[in-house]
This record gives structure tokens, sequence and C-alpha cells, in this order.
């Protein structure tokens, strides 16, 4: 049996801190001892306090590691983040001597700077494997502190092998590399235990309106002016076509940032009533039953969990060939993948789903087969294991560091 120590410094339960708890929750016990040491100052501790509570055989301790910096400005944050050195410094002892008590062999963090530092610096302080879980593809500005726990932990677990690819291509060596898609939760999501109406209604949508959603953060590389920008061409072909912004509400006449240039986008192309703003969502599972088609023109996506949400729920989805939604999207099977940044070819994958409701729920269906196939959180869970275990098993010793390509 592998013990395994899970270590989250993060703030709030992300994409990257859900698959971790996915993780927690569906690891064989009879291969797996999982402990856990999270963040007592997080903002969400109280839900994370909440959600381990109900994995009894995970063992949990809360500790002081850090606040965010993301949304503090210049002079606060440079303050913060002496007090995350200072409250990192503390723990670093503290969990030294948990992980000699508890017999841990492997420590698991995401790619986040906090956690992939503080992962690395543990292990090398007590000798055991360290884990990253890479999230994102390598990019040169991942920080120093992602960098060089990559170029030092014993193992690198890539979500997709698009993101196992940027790792090799930026000078780290692929025996280093272990590729382990995510995966999705079908009894969850399913279509069987989510009637429609929770979105349409809120926002003034009727039953038969024909409505495409984008959902994620508001930031440049998910492609929402990509999408607005194929919109004018969806209206043609569809009429009355409704394009639900999922993740952010609509931004003030003065809004600065990203959210100001979609807005400005929306109005330059006279979209104004075709777009709705549909706010944040805890639970996606309602959203994904009142969507006709979920679209996702990420630039380059590393997986994409709303991807397989979505296709859990029978709603396709239409996405650009590119990143990892070739490993989890069949073209014309159960999605539309089209070249990247032909708006043009999106807006007609998009208008022909809107139109065609046998083609929705057959690709639909299919979708969901394969989730509950080949995308299930106990094959997440072995393939994890069987990672830890070859990591446990290997003989002691040190990852040698790579040298990262410019720019780390």
């Amino acid at each position: 049996m592998t013990r395994v120590l899970f270590l989250n410094t993060r703030s709030a339960i992300g994409a990257d801190v859900a698959v971790h708890l996915m993780l927690i929750r569906h690891l064989d016990p009879a291969r797996c001892r999982v402990h856990v040491a999270t963040n007592s100052r997080a903002d969400d501790a109280g839900r994370m306090r909440t959600l381990l509570e109900g994995v009894p055989h995970a063992r949990t301790v809360f500790l002081n590691l850090g606040s965010p910096l993301s949304e503090c400005g210049p002079a606060a944050r440079a303050g913060r983040g002496l007090g995350n050195l200072a409250s990192l410094a503390a723990a670093l002892p503290r969990l030294a001597v948990l992980v000699n008590r508890w017999g841990i062999q492997v420590i698991h963090t995401t790619d986040r700077p906090r956690d992939a530092l503080m992962g690395t610096l543990l292990a090398r302080l007590t000798g055991r494997r360290s884990v990253v879980h890479m999230h994102i593809g390598w990019d040169p500005h991942l920080g120093r502190a992602t960098n060089w726990a990559l170029s030092r932990c014993d193992a690198i677990i890539a979500i997709s092998g698009f993101v196992a690819e940027t790792l090799a291509a930026a000078g780290i060596a692929r025996e280093r590399i272990h590729t382990a898609l995510n995966a999705v939760d079908a009894q969850e999501l399913n279509p069987a235990g989510h009637a429609p109406g929770a979105l349409r209604g809120p926002l003034g949508l009727t039953p038969a309106a024909p409505v495409a959603g984008i959902a994620g953060r508001l930031i440049v590389w998910k492609g929402h002016l990509d999408l607005v920008a194929a919109w004018p061409e969806v209206l043609r072909r569809v009429p009355g076509a409704r394009l639900a912004i999922v993740g952010a509400s609509r931004p003030g006449p003065d809004a600065g940032g990203f959210a100001g240039e979609v807005a400005e986008a929306i109005r330059r192309n006279g979209l104004e009533e075709a777009v709705v703003w549909a706010g944040w969502h805890r639970s996606m599972a309602p959203v994904y039953a009142d969507l006709d088609v979920l679209c996702v023109p990420s630039r380059e996506e590393p997986f994409g969990l709303v991807v397989a949400e979505a296709m859990a729920m029978e709603t396709p989805v239409v996405g650009w060939h590119s990143g990892a939604l070739p490993e989890i999207i069949e073209d014309g099977v159960d999605g539309r993948l089209v070249p990247p940044r032909d708006t043009e070819a999106y807006a007609g994958a998009v208008a022909e789903l809107l139109t065609d409701a046998t083609l929705r729920r057959e690709m639909g269906q299919r979708a969901r087969q394969k989730m509950v196939d080949r995308f299930t959180p106990r094959r997440l869970a072995d393939d994890v294991a069987g990672i830890y275990e070859r990591l446990a098993g290997a003989q002691p010793g040190r990852a040698k560091a790579a040298a990262l390509r410019p720019g780390e």
C-alpha cells in the first residue's frame, strides 16, 4: 500500500483542486492510504472541510499555508507575499514531522506556485517522492517557483497528452512525465436527474429557444472574442439563436479589462439582444441541461473539464481542433471540432446542431456513453495509483534538475 499526502495551499476549490478531491475520494483504500494537508486560511476552507468529512478513509489536517495574492494590489501583494513565506516556513517543519509520523511515501500537489514549491521542498527535506500534477500546458511564464519544482520533482502527471507534449518540448525528460486524463462523475452529471429550466427561466429564455453557451473564466485564451465574432453568422443561419455567457455577470458601462473588451465586441457586432450574461453557477449540471450546445473555443485547451461534464450531460460540444480536445471529442461522432480560428466553420457547426434536434440527441448520447466507459473517476484513480506505486518502488534518489527552455 502506498501512503500519499495531498498538499493543498489553494484558496479556492477550482478545477484543479476538484480533480484532486475526486482522486482523494476514489483512490482504492487497498492500494493507497490517503492523507491531506490543506489550507486553514483558504476562502473555501469551510467547504473543503465539509467535502473531506465525506471521505472517511482520508486523514486530514488543516494548517496555515498562506493567503491568496491574485486579488491584491501591488503594495498589499508584496506584504501578503512576505506573510505567506513566513507561513510556509512555519508550516514546513510541522509537515515534515507529519510526513515521518504517517510514513508518507509520495507527496502530490497541483502545479500552482505555492503548491508545487512547498510539495517539492517537503519531499526533498524528508527524502520522499514528489509529484506535480500539471493542469495547464507548460509556458515560459509559469513562474520561478513552478519551474523550479518541475525541474526537481520526481514525477509530473499531465492531464492530457497535449500537456505532456508541452512539458517534453520544454526539456523535461519524458520518463518523468506521466499522462492521466481527467475524469467526470457521470452519476452526478446525468441528464435524467436534472430537469431543464434552471438557466433559461431566470434569463427569460423559452424552452423552444435555440441556446448555446460558453462556460468558464472570462480570460483571453478561453475564446470569448472568437465566439462573439462567429455569432453574427450563427444568427444569419439560425435567427433567434441565443448565446449565454456562463461564469460572468454583465459588466458595467465603464468596465475595463477583458470583460470590457467582450462587452464592446458584443456592442460592436449588434449582439446586445442575442447575448445574455448568465453569471456564475456553482452547480453546472442544471446549466448543461438547459443548453442545446456548449461552445468551447479555447485556444489550446489543456483538457477542459467543462467538455467532459457537458458530454456526460448529453450536451454536444463544439471546439477547435487543437489542444487536448481531439483526445476527448471525435469530430462528427460525439461532438464537433473545426479548424482553429475559422469562425465561419465554427458558426456552421454550432448552427447545424442548433437546428437539428436528432443530431443533437444522437451525438449527445454517444458523448455520454464515452464518458461512462472511458472517463471514469475509478479509471483516473487507478492510473494515478499506478504512478504512485512505481515511484514508491523506485530506488531512493533525486530527480536530476532539468534545464527548462529559456523563460523559466
